[in-house]
């Protein structure tokens, strides 16, 4: 009888931790409002969406100074903020903007899930003109988290 109520201790232990070390990582997790953080020894930086239970990872310069830069960045000692939440790869870019990388002349806009390259100078002029663009490091990927959908239909049509 007092070995089978010991072994029914241990069982009922281990249910217990297991149990408390998913209860732990879903509590860390929601302890971490959305927002921007690194850890102090690593450089790189992630959006937490407390909502979705997700992290992506900053692009880079040019897109943090597009999510308000570098000053809304918690530091943290580690990366546990992304503990319990999944990671969806780069961040995508705003939506609603026009983007065209360093090096190239092309130019992207942003909008809905998708991003579209405008293909003339006739048609970033219906859209408001080249003092729309935003010029961003060639790192940048702005098909991150959309479809390419190719080129951009004209405004108004």
């Amino acid at each position: 009888m007092i070995k089978n109520l010991k072994s029914r201790s241990l069982i009922f232990l281990g249910t217990l931790l297991a149990g408390s070390s998913v209860l732990s990582a879903a509590l860390a997790q929601s302890n971490w409002p959305s927002g921007y953080y690194k850890a102090s020894n690593r450089a790189e930086v992630y959006w937490l969406d407390s909502a979705k239970r997700s992290h992506c990872h900053v692009q880079n310069p040019s897109q943090m100074e597009m999510f308000g830069g570098f000053n809304n960045v918690r530091v943290v000692g580690a990366e546990s903020f992304k503990d319990g939440s999944r990671f969806i790869g780069q961040c995508s870019w705003p939506d609603g903007q026009f983007y065209r990388l360093k090096s190239r002349r092309e130019v992207y806009r942003t909008n809905s899930g998708i991003a579209c390259w405008v293909s003339s100078p006739e048609m970033m002029n219906a859209y408001g003109g080249f003092g729309l663009v935003r010029v961003i490091d060639d790192s940048s990927d702005i098909f991150a988290q959309r479809i390419n959908a190719g080129e951009c239909v004209w405004p108004g049509r």
